[in-house]
């Protein structure tokens, strides 16, 4: 969610004659509706009021300097929401509190805003630069839109009155995402127009906000104070004296989920790790089970798209002598992605685990351990990587593609594939023309996609080149994948080839590369049958084009109930039997349907 922006304005023109002149006569209309040289004087804005979103009610406070220095802040209860940007950095909370540094492109977004705001952008500062777009409708009037661009990808379009220069809002793209903060309640302060309601839109009605403003000063000294970084809240911390846990084995299911015993709210279980989660998950039926009281109604964003999410507070986790407390989850069903996986998935361990530890996951060993930074040493070896901060916490690797410069995709421990590529990247580079590719299924929270699967020849990263990588190529629709800043997704089946170490600190990935792991080629289906495990069959979802399954006769729908002779048990998705998909080319497997019949299927390479 974002944060309420009090003052709007834009741009630096130049294009020819007649077009240029009307574009200035309407800013000049829309600057003297704002208050003329009140508003161009404008220093500061300091604003109070009340915010609700996504089933919640709270509080907004928010301050804003010309210079760029900008804070924010929306408290919901069991949600916070803060940001602070100067021109040396900023800091963020995330959701159960613990501080972070504000992603280069969050403060980036922050400081494209106050140079909107503070009329910067008109007087050519900001790198601003503004053009005429068509007139559009919109809530029932035809509106002149003006975009405004800051050297970047993204776009800024203001919906103004072409006779008075009235603001009604503005159409904000930033990562690829579109939302319309519309503007009202406009009101005189010191003879500056300014709006006391703002009204975010978006494509998920659960998402939108709605902020009305209270109080509202405009000129005052901004207290050096606001800006200051909080104390941490420590949220993670060591019993018995330790600074470690120590190695803990985990189950490395399927060799590409990494499922860790631990206790949530004093019941044991097992937990997920995942780098890719913003926040830490919990299952709605396990949620139930524990008693926890959800509150709201939002959107969450995952790699299938999006999900209801409901939110609760005072989540502790443990893990051997590893205490997580007071936490803020999100509570979303993924009976579905369980079910896809093939394991139970009670809880999904989000980056609160990452952001205040050091994380030991030694893949070879099927062990991991989290340290104190202060008392952990880097193993020999080790081959160091930044990390790079991105919107929302998220870290970033950078890989190489096919000899490319390197690209930052997404550090995802929860990803159980090898590579997915985002639009934003392949499209550009053209990575699917002229190459043999097929169709898969693909995706997890938010659901299972149909996407585009080939293989590259070759990845490069910590020094290792990883040879016919199978690769997802993923589509633009309202998925993770819709970013264009981050550009990929570096799944399990790249990671678990080494001991990889986090320290996001320093922000600072090590890897340390098992010779055994990274001689073993990547698994490829050879089938063609894209199926999911339900009682005791498989039923498929999917038939890919140009595969053996496709060139004879199989269709969605068909269901499989044993695999040369040996019946699907509940358990299927942990044995060795589910890799019949992944022999040898060449190889034939017979496979029972639900009416007794059997088919021969000889495996190939299909993409």
């Amino acid at each position: 969610m974002r944060f309420l922006s009090l003052v709007l304005l834009a741009l630096v023109l130049v294009p020819t004659a007649s077009r240029a002149d009307a574009l200035q006569s309407l800013l000049e209309r829309h600057l003297a509706w704002r208050g003329g040289d009140a508003f161009t004087r404008l220093e500061s804005v300091h604003a109070r009021g009340k915010s609700a979103t996504s089933g919640l009610q709270g509080s907004m406070e928010s301050w804003s300097h010309r210079d760029g220095r900008s804070r924010r802040d929306a408290d919901y209860g069991v949600l916070r929401n803060s940001i602070a940007v100067t021109s040396e950095g900023g800091w963020k909370l995330n959701a159960s509190g613990q501080v972070e540094d504000a992603s280069p492109t969050d403060a980036r977004d922050l400081r494209h805003r106050v140079a909107l705001d503070f009329a910067t952008a008109l007087r050519g500062g900001a790198g601003a630069k503004l053009s005429s777009q068509p007139d559009e409708q919109r809530d029932g009037k035809t509106w002149k839109v003006v975009r405004v661009t800051f050297g970047d990808e993204d776009l800024y379009d203001l919906f103004l009155d072409d006779t008075s220069g009235a603001l009604h809002g503005l159409r904000i793209r930033e990562d690829n995402v579109i939302r319309f903060v519309r503007l009202g309640d406009w009101r005189q302060v010191q003879g500056v127009r300014m709006p006391f309601l703002e009204e975010e839109l978006t494509d998920n009605t659960d998402s939108d906000t709605r902020t009305e403003v209270e109080t509202l000063e405009l000129n005052v000294p901004v207290p050096p104070a606001v800006f200051e970084r909080p104390q941490d809240v420590r949220r993670a911390s060591f019993v018995n004296g330790h600074d470690s846990t120590g190695f803990i084995p985990f189950e490395f299911f399927n060799e590409n989920r990494v499922y860790i015993p631990a206790k949530v709210n004093g019941h044991e279980t097992q937990v997920l790790l995942d780098s890719g989660a913003e926040m830490t998950v919990v299952d709605t039926a396990y949620a139930r089970e524990l008693g926890l009281k959800t509150q709201g109604q939002l959107a969450a964003v995952g790699s299938g798209g999006q999900a209801q999410a409901q939110l609760a507070g005072g989540v502790d986790i443990s893990i051997g002598d590893l205490r997580l407390t007071g936490l803020t989850v999100a509570i979303i069903d993924l009976a579905e992605v369980a079910r896809a996986i093939g394991h139970p998935l009670p809880v999904i361990l989000g980056k609160e685990a990452f952001n205040q530890l050091v994380v030991d996951v030694d893949f070879p060993n099927r062990r991991v351990a989290f340290h104190e930074a202060s008392s952990f040493k880097a193993p020999p070896r080790a081959v160091r990587l930044p990390l790079v901060e991105s919107a929302g916490g998220q870290r970033a690797v950078q890989v190489s593609i096919e000899g490319r410069p390197a690209i930052p995709v997404l550090f995802d421990v929860g990803n159980a594939g090898a590579l997915s590529l985002f639009p934003a990247y392949w499209q550009q580079a053209g990575l699917l023309t002229g190459r043999r590719s097929s169709k898969t299924l693909s995706g997890a929270v938010g659901g299972l996609r149909e996407r585009d699967v080939a293989t590259l020849k070759h990845i490069q990263l910590a020094g290792v080149t990883l040879k016919d990588v199978p690769t997802v190529f993923d589509d633009a629709g309202g998925s993770v994948s819709t970013s264009d800043r981050l550009l990929g997704n570096l799944g399990l089946a790249v990671l678990g080839r080494f001991r990889m170490v986090t320290d996001y600190a320093t922000d600072t990935l090590m890897l340390v590369p098992d010779a055994r792991a990274l001689r073993q080629p990547f698994l490829k289906d050879r089938s063609g049958l894209i199926a999911i495990p339900s009682e005791g069959r498989l039923v498929v979802k999917l038939v890919a084009p140009g595969s053996p399954a496709a060139a004879t006769g199989w269709q969605a729908g068909d269901e499989i109930v044993a695999i040369d002779g040996q019946k699907i048990g509940p358990d299927y998705a942990g044995t060795k039997l589910a890799q019949w998909r992944n022999r040898a080319s060449g190889q034939t497997v017979v496979l029972t349907l639900k009416d007794g019949s059997e088919r021969r299927l000889t495996l190939k390479d299909y993409y």
